[in-house]
């Protein structure tokens, strides 16, 4: 008799589509950015093309280009060309690319194929277990659904949900439209003012804040910081709102603390004028319910992208902005919040949360540049605005922010002269300067790009064992054995790096209040530090934005003290004015308003007398 061979059984998989995914990689850039923000290195069910999409992020993280050459490099120097079939299996992948235009089916089968993979082992892990027949049926039970959940989280297309999505109950939570059996109405738009007509930017329909910035410019990062509760996110989300319903523009928007039927959620309260306890509980009347009908049908019309993904790190959130920008053309961008975005993970052991921090915004500005939009990013404030007598933000409360005085001075190292903060600002262009800089423990020649005066701000003169001494502002951060320390949180005695003919600690023996002074920055890139007056210090987060905006109401503090009033402080602006802007704020709605005085005229501080950003 003879015996029936049984077939043996292969994991999914489609060595086709892997090699179509890598082979695209390699000749479309566009391919690249499609791959790269949509596939892990363990969706691939082949080692070698493991190894070559792994080098192949990391070139696209890191803005480098890819061909069969430079991988191929790349390979040899890790010693795996010969493991994946040498050259002549890169140039096969090219060959067999194809297409591009079909890079998007390629991935979602390279992905289905993984997905069935990871069924198939958390199958397999459960069957094992439940063979063992453990006395405790129902923690086994938990644990095979949650084997199941964790698989069906880690699917994410990485493009944000379409608002209107949401809206039409298509990726609702609830899974049933917002509305039912609903006509289209128009929402009727308010006629533009003359001044707006001058308005270069992108306006936002704040007529004090356009016309004291002229608009959000492309390629511009912004930051809206303030204390919790004062209503960033809620300010934040109304421009959005004007600038997507009313300019009709694609907007992105990043939620790190909020999800999407939230935002979406308090949208509709904002444009429909409805309070967000009657949507919640339903108890509209006629008029109510049809402002919402009408907000919702305009609010379907136009392109809002809320990507709500928790915990994203810095180099994710860019791949999926430049997706956002790929496929629904976004022309403006918020992130909420800059506190919740995490680095690259590609810090120094030495380094802390500063250089963490000063890595986001930084990339965050290319992200602005690369994708030729203004973003827009919210931050915390420190806790000082709260010791403050009339709670008033300024510089020194933005989080990882810091300045030196004028007379800082900087070694130029090709020149061999020094050169004071105040000279290098001062200069028409900007050129580059060789400076001292720290980096893996040791000093060596860096960089730096440009000085620029950042207002003026109270200082603190630092002075060591060796008469050394600088003058910074208080958050300012200086390098101590611990790592980045501002300067608010240095004691005497501690030790703290300085510079002359070689790397030392010094400990410090005084620090000293000081006056208000004008006060500089600068960048230095890569590394983001520099020697200034044989001290080691940091770069600031406000070297790397054009405009820092704060946010307050005073009637947080005190139910009686301007009631329904915002301040919108705009501390630098890099291209324009300084200034304060009214605003009327519904707290009802949440929403932010042009501010309206007694005689019926919009009120404009461009004087800007009574606010400067000192102690």
């Amino acid at each position: 008799m003879e015996l029936r061979k049984e077939k043996i059984k292969v994991a999914p998989n489609s060595k086709e589509s892997e090699m179509m995914v890598l082979g695209c990689m390699l000749t479309s850039v566009n391919s690249m950015n499609v791959a790269a923000d949509g596939l892990k290195t363990e969706d691939f069910y082949y080692k070698e093309h493991q190894i070559i999409f792994e080098i192949l992020q990391v070139f696209y993280k890191s803005d480098k280009p890819a061909d069969i050459h430079i991988l191929g490099e790349e390979l040899k120097k890790k010693s795996h060309l010969e493991s994946i079939g040498g050259i002549g299996y890169l140039t096969t992948l090219a060959q067999y690319a194809g297409t591009s235009a079909y890079i998007e089916e390629y991935v979602k089968l390279v992905q289905e194929k993984a997905i069935l993979r990871k069924m198939i082992q958390a199958a397999q892990a459960i069957e094992k277990t439940a063979l063992e027949e453990p006395e405790d049926v129902h923690n086994i039970l938990d644990e095979a659904q949650s084997h199941f959940f964790q698989i069906s989280q880690s699917v994410n297309a990485g493009s944000g949900v379409l608002i209107r999505d949401l809206l039409s109950g298509l990726k609702a939570e609830s899974g049933l439209p917002y509305l039912k059996e609903l006509q289209e109405r128009q929402e009727t738009f308010r006629l533009k003012g003359p001044d707006e007509l001058k308005i270069t930017g992108v306006p936002t329909h704040f007529v004090d804040l356009d016309k004291l910035i002229n608009g959000f410019h492309s390629s511009n990062l912004m930051i809206l910081a303030a204390r919790p509760a004062m209503g960033k996110t809620a300010l934040a989300l109304n421009i959005a709102e004007n600038i997507c319903f009313k300019n009709h523009l694609p907007v992105g928007i990043f939620s790190l603390e909020m999800s999407a039927s939230q935002l979406v959620h308090r949208i509709i309260c904002s444009q429909s004028e409805v309070e967000s306890e009657k949507i919640q509980t339903g108890s509209l009347n006629g008029s109510e319910y049809q402002r919402i009908v009408a907000s919702v049908n305009m609010m379907q019309k136009n392109v809002l992208v809320i990507d709500d993904q928790p915990g994203l790190k810095i180099t994710d959130m860019r791949a999926r902005a430049r997706r956002m920008k790929e496929v629904y053309n976004i022309q403006f961008l918020v992130i909420d919040y800059l506190q919740l975005v995490a680095g690259s993970g590609a810090s120094k052991s030495f380094e802390s949360r500063q250089m963490e921090v000063s890595e986001i915004s930084r990339m965050l500005k290319n992200m602005a540049r690369e994708l030729n939009i203004p973003v827009l990013c919210l931050s915390q404030l420190s806790r000082k605005v709260e010791e403050r007598q009339g709670h008033r933000p300024m510089m020194s409360d933005l989080r990882e922010s810091g300045c030196l005085t004028g007379d800082t001075r900087i070694y130029d190292v090709r020149k061999k002269v020094f050169v004071t903060m105040k000279e290098l600002s001062s200069r028409k262009k900007q050129e580059p300067v060789q400076v001292y800089a720290i980096e893996n423990g040791k000093i060596q020649e860096h960089t730096m790009t440009k000085v620029f005066y950042s207002g003026k701000k109270r200082v603190y003169e630092i002075e060591t064992q060796s008469k050394k001494t600088i003058r910074a502002s208080e958050n300012h951060p200086f390098l101590q054995r611990s790592g980045w320390t501002r300067v608010d949180a240095m004691q005497v005695g501690e030790e703290v790096a300085t510079f002359t003919e070689s790397l030392s600690w010094e400990k410090i023996v005084d620090i000293r209040k000081m006056e208000i002074e004008d006060v500089y920055d600068a960048t230095v890139d890569v590394v983001h530090n520099f020697v200034a007056s044989g001290f080691v210090v940091h770069n600031s987060i406000e070297q790397d934005s054009d405009l820092v905006m704060f946010l307050l109401r005073r009637e947080y503090y005190d139910p009686y003290d301007k009631p329904s009033l915002a301040e919108l402080i705009i501390a630098k602006n890099r291209h324009g004015k300084i200034g304060v802007v009214n605003m009327t704020f519904r707290k009802e709605l949440a929403q932010f308003a042009n501010y309206i005085s007694l005689d019926g005229g919009v009120q404009n501080q461009e004087a800007f007398a009574e606010f400067s950003p000192q102690d």
